[in-house]
């Protein structure tokens, strides 16, 4: 029976042996052919890839016209605020104030458009009593919020503006920063 016993823990015992890192090592390792094995350092960090990543994304402030709808996203921020009778159960509620002008000439469904992603996950929208939609006659311009519910703390969030009478499929995303 001892037997069954000493004979895993010596294998156990020489597998980390084996794995262990040779962190003492200061000479390079020699191939067989007698040829330096390169040495390669990571401490060091190329200036561009240490940089922040700037991306073609939209900011907050800017406007951005599709198919003659003008959409700018002033603000993004939490809120305490919540909906008694809302079926999801979230974490945070986070809010866009959003501004649309439509310049096309028909009426736009405003407030219907604009998809949130946190961490590349699709957040859901939230009822607010404060909240877009509304229908939007060509000329006008109206500026509302719409509110999206967090199950978890929000990473790498964007927000998707794409038109729903887009017919050239196109779509302009901006980056979400919460203050």
């Amino acid at each position: 029976m001892k037997k069954f016993i000493f004979m895993p823990a010596l294998a156990a015992a020489l597998f980390m042996s084996a794995c262990s890192s040779g962190e003492n090592d200061e000479e390079p390792e020699i191939s067989s052919d007698n040829e330096e094995v390169e040495v390669v350092e990571i401490d060091e960090v190329d200036e561009e890839a240490g940089e922040a990543a700037e991306t073609d994304n939209y900011q907050i402030g800017e406007a951005v016209e599709l198919n003659g709808i003008t959409v700018t996203i002033n603000d993004a921020y939490l809120t305490d605020e919540r909906n008694d009778t809302s079926i999801i159960d979230v974490s945070g509620v986070l809010v866009l104030d959003v501004t649309y002008e439509n310049g096309s000439d028909e009426v736009f469904p405003a407030g219907r458009d604009i998809t949130l992603e946190a961490g590349g996950e699709h957040v859901r929208s939230y009822d607010m009593d404060s909240a877009l939609p509304a229908d939007l006659a060509p000329g006008e311009s109206i500026t509302g919020h719409m509110a999206y519910g967090l199950v978890k703390a929000p990473e790498d969030v964007v927000a998707v503006f794409e038109p729903l009478m887009n017919d050239s499929g196109e779509n302009a995303i901006f980056d979400v920063e919460i203050e």
